[in-house]
């Protein structure tokens, strides 16, 4: 069972700056950049078809890495940068899913993509005391 977060989601307007600091600056390597599929971030943020595809970035290895994902230019401005979504690796999101919402969670989902470093990944969308989490399993 997971001990201690995944990974962080980050939106940032600024891809490249973003990553700049983090290379030159807190000196955390660049694991895989990544282009989404619009369909998968309209459906996981709910932002317009048309403005869903987005670049991104896995930044760190091991739990407490950063998935940096670029608010696309036309969202700037109603979509904030910051964190997005606090992850935590799950052996079955839908038994997750299940549990939480008997638990009186909101819970969205499951969404079925492939991750950043190109596997199968099945996610879920909890909110616990106002904080999104996303439980995802790989495979």
């Amino acid at each position: 069972m997971p001990s201690s977060l995944s990974h962080v989601v980050v939106l940032t307007d600024d891809l490249d700056a973003m990553l700049r600091f983090l290379d030159e600056v807190a000196r955390i390597r660049v694991v895989n950049r990544y282009e989404t599929e619009a369909e998968d971030v309209h459906a996981l943020f709910g932002w317009p078809l048309e403005h869903s595809r987005a670049r991104g970035a896995f930044v760190g290895e091991g739990p407490g890495s950063l998935d940096l994902l670029e608010i696309p230019e036309p969202l700037r401005g109603s979509v904030q940068p910051g964190a997005r979504l606090l992850a935590v690796v799950n052996r079955d999101t839908k038994a997750a899913a299940a549990q939480a919402a008997e638990a009186g969670f909101g819970v969205r989902g499951p969404f079925d993509t492939t991750s950043a470093m190109g596997q199968p990944m099945s996610m879920i969308e909890v909110i616990a005391g106002g904080v999104p989490f996303e439980l995802v399993q790989f495979g």
